[in-house]
């Protein structure tokens, strides 16, 4: 399914409405207890050395170096395990791990984004890319209790999509139905995304405008 960039794209919307403010918090949190030169020099220090790292696995990724990508999100998460870079890279990780036949490694990098991410929403992420592996393992119940899990509203119909496919793979069309129309009237539904489901729908033999059997 082609929903990993809207999956992105929601993500970015909440990092650039919120990301400053967790870094200000944080800043203000500390400040008292190492002093706020020092902090602040430690941070971006670190910040630096960091995104460094994380712009290389990105260049890696794109160019389809996936192994290597791969050895720099390592280095991330061992080195960095609590900075934001660390579970962002996991999330790139984990899709470079699928496109070099790694599996395993795919859903363990998901799942140490789940278990250890900061922010809600960047596990949730996790949750839904690790509900679409579910599906294509065929796993329903694991997938469907996984994709229960996720609470960040721009995420709904992806989660509503994704849960009718569950459906339709199990055989249950009318709960498939119910599901896919849960997405399209989810405010935050992509205009692409809005265009598959309507179609998936219709596979079923149902109308998105009556909402009914034809």
């Amino acid at each position: 399914m082609d929903t990993e960039q809207e999956e992105l794209e929601a993500l970015q919307k909440w990092w650039n409405e919120n990301g400053k403010a967790i870094i200000v918090g944080l800043v203000i949190g500390l400040g008292g207890v190492f002093g706020w030169t020092t902090w602040q020099s430690r941070v971006e220090a670190t910040a630096e050395r960091v995104s460094v790292v994380y712009q290389s696995m990105i260049d890696m990724a794109a160019a389809d170096d996936h192994l290597e990508a791969m050895l720099r999100v390592e280095q991330i998460i061992t080195d960095h395990p609590d900075s934001e870079y660390a579970a962002l890279a996991a999330l790139v990780g984990a899709k470079s791990a699928l496109a070099a036949d790694r599996g395993e490694d795919a859903k363990r990098l998901l799942e140490w984004v789940i278990t250890n991410g900061a922010q809600e929403e960047v596990r949730d992420v996790a949750r839904v890319r690790s509900a679409k592996l579910l599906l294509d393992e065929g796993n329903q119940d694991a997938g469907l209790s996984m994709l229960a899990k996720v609470n960040t509203a721009a995420f709904a119909p992806a989660v509503e999509e994704l849960r009718g496919d569950f459906f339709v793979a199990g055989g249950e069309n009318d709960a498939a139905a119910k599901a896919y129309r849960a997405a399209l009237e989810s405010e935050s539904m992509t205009s692409g995304m809005r265009a598959r489901v309507a179609m998936k729908l219709d596979d079923l033999g149902e109308k998105e405008e009556l909402g009914q059997s034809r």
